[in-house]
């Protein structure tokens, strides 16, 4: 199958998937290495589609919500995720995903839907029983999200006040 077919293919897949599905996977439905599919997703990345690169698979983000996105960049210890994905939530937003550009790996990401101190809870708790490292060890607290709220000046507030803890990056 020619490259900008099987793409188009992967995005009309991508599309009607609400869970991620892996890069092994693409790679036997359409018959080619994983390393191409990889190539493929760098590519429908760049044309502008909202791709995630989850560690289960990719996912497009879908927009049909009406809710207003912005992705910032942060930075802070992993002792502060819990301070920092409340100040979001208390404020009205949602934290739909996190990720980090690692030298070596590229971007590395994970969708979350963050949207209420029992999803924190509910993640931190996840954390800690699994021992599993969290992303921002990864490039020394450095790591973006994708937020959402229902306005931009809500979206606006979030950012004043992770600015003000210190958390926000420019």
């Amino acid at each position: 199958m020619e490259s900008e077919k099987r793409r188009q293919k992967i995005i009309e897949l991508l599309k009607k998937q609400e869970e991620p599905i892996s890069g092994s996977q693409l790679a036997e439905q359409f018959g080619v290495t994983r390393q191409v599919i990889v190539k493929d997703m760098g590519m429908i990345k760049a044309g502008g589609l909202p791709l995630l690169a989850t560690a289960k698979g990719y996912l497009l983000q879908k927009e049909t919500d009406g809710l207003h996105r912005r992705e910032i960049r942060v930075c802070h210890n992993r002792e502060q995720i819990g301070d920092e994905m409340q100040l979001i939530v208390d404020l009205g937003g949602y934290i739909l995903n996190t990720h980090v550009d690692h030298p070596i790996y590229g971007s590395v990401g994970e969708s979350l839907r963050i949207k209420s101190r029992r999803d924190i809870q509910n993640f931190l708790a996840k954390t800690e029983e699994t021992g599993c490292m969290p992303l921002l060890e990864l490039t020394n607290g450095v790591h973006s999200h994708t937020i959402a709220a229902e306005d931009e000046q809500t979206l606006d507030e979030i950012c004043a006040e992770l600015q003000n803890a210190g958390y926000l990056l420019k």
